[in-house]
């Protein structure tokens, strides 16, 4: 489809995307990044929304139920038709799934309905260690063992880090595209999510340690 947007202008405009997600802080804020987008064609703008709806949809709330999730999915497949939107789209709701399933059989609970391609296979092989997937996603086997040593953080780190090294290997193949921007949108917000994870944590360790500091300052004063 035709479009008025001079890409080479836009991804020139935008500062460079590291090979690693774990920074201080994105590359560029948010409201700059808006800024940037400005320039992309009406088409264009509208395909960028519904990228960055669902990946902010994707973040809020990840307690939504299977009917939840198979409804947005549902939707979202039947309003897109770029290739590489769908793409994101459906790679994100593959990791949901997966996760679900590692969670839901750590609970003791029945197989997740979810969505996506790997929803029977799951079922299928729902006693096998890692589904029988772990070929395809090497990322299983150490999210499962992060999961089950109680270790959140580092849980979501290889989720992040699977989607990450995807979203990396597709930009190598795109520079001045259309491409090129959904990638460069898909990782910014892997970013973005890494920044304010951090940011969360460290706060929670700052107030611990306060916790810590007062109670020993109050057992010293008593």
């Amino acid at each position: 489809m035709y479009s008025d947007t001079n890409y080479y202008m836009l991804v020139a405009s935008l500062p460079h995307m590291p090979r690693t997600f774990e920074l201080d802080q994105v590359p560029i804020s948010r409201i700059r990044l808006q800024q940037r987008l400005a320039m992309l064609g009406e088409h264009d703008r509208n395909v960028v929304e519904q990228v960055q709806g669902f990946l902010l949809w994707d973040r809020q709330h990840p307690e939504r139920t299977d009917e939840e999730v198979q409804r947005e999915y549902d939707r979202l497949m039947k309003s897109i038709a770029n290739k590489l939107v769908r793409d994101i789209v459906g790679h994100r709701m593959d990791v949901r799934t997966i996760t679900s399933a590692l969670r839901r059989r750590r609970l003791g609970l029945t197989p997740p309905s979810g969505v996506g391609q790997y929803v029977e296979h799951i079922q299928k092989h729902w006693e096998q260690l890692d589904f029988r997937l772990a070929r395809e996603h090497p990322w299983i086997p150490l999210v499962r063992r992060y999961m089950e040593a109680n270790d959140p953080l580092q849980a979501e780190r290889q989720l992040l880090l699977a989607t990450w090294n995807r979203w990396v290997k597709l930009a190598d193949d795109f520079h001045f595209s259309f491409e090129a921007i959904l990638l460069y949108l898909a990782r910014w917000e892997i970013v973005d999510r890494w920044t304010r994870l951090n940011e969360s944590l460290g706060h929670q360790r700052f107030e611990k340690l306060l916790a810590e500091t007062l109670g020993d300052h109050a057992r010293i004063d008593n």
